[in-house]
């Protein structure tokens, strides 16, 4: 049961150790709301690289759950906090998004999938309204879940759960 700690804490620790250039880019400004013609780009570059872990918070709270996702999606995480360039980087070469099948997932990871989940509608541990869920408990991991919900330009917003502790941010978009 300690597996994804561990991996967390690899990718953390990655995240403090790995001297990773920042790119001289100018990240567009975190949206306070995303609407059906907002860029998917502009919106994943700064959930990336400008939005506070408040700016995150407040997308989330906002946004309803949306579609149950269907297909192939791209993602990016960052532990809960501030852009922190280095531990994206470090996650994003094991992690780089989900692959969604009717009722359940696996994540893509290390250019194959693992760790399967189911996805359902349920409460958001994080406010009590709907979200779409990927419980881990079919993949032996029933104290870890994700929560998502989608911003009306189909990128959906989200958490990485250990028990009751949010342990990342994450996004995921086609």
């Amino acid at each position: 049961m300690r597996t994804p700690k561990i991996v967390l804490a690899v990718i953390a620790a990655a995240g403090l150790v790995v001297a990773v250039p920042t790119q001289a880019h100018a990240a567009p400004k975190c949206p306070t709301t995303v609407t059906a013609s907002t860029s998917k780009a502009a919106t994943v570059s700064a959930l990336r690289n400008s939005c506070s872990q408040a700016g995150i918070d407040r997308l989330f709270r906002t946004a309803d759950a949306g579609a149950i996702p269907k297909g192939v999606y791209h993602g990016q995480t960052r532990p809960i906090g501030g852009p922190n360039d280095a531990a994206s980087d470090a996650a994003s070469a094991i992690w780089s998004g989900k692959h969604f099948y009717n009722g359940w997932l696996n994540n893509r990871v290390l250019g194959g999938e693992a760790l399967s989940a189911n996805v359902y509608y349920g409460p958001s541990t994080v406010d009590g309204k709907r979200v779409v869920r990927i419980d881990y408990a079919r993949s032996g991991l029933g104290f870890a879940h994700d929560e998502l919900r989608r911003l009306p330009n189909g990128v959906y917003v989200g958490y990485g759960f250990l028990g009751a502790d949010k342990g990342v941010s994450f996004w995921v978009w086609k």
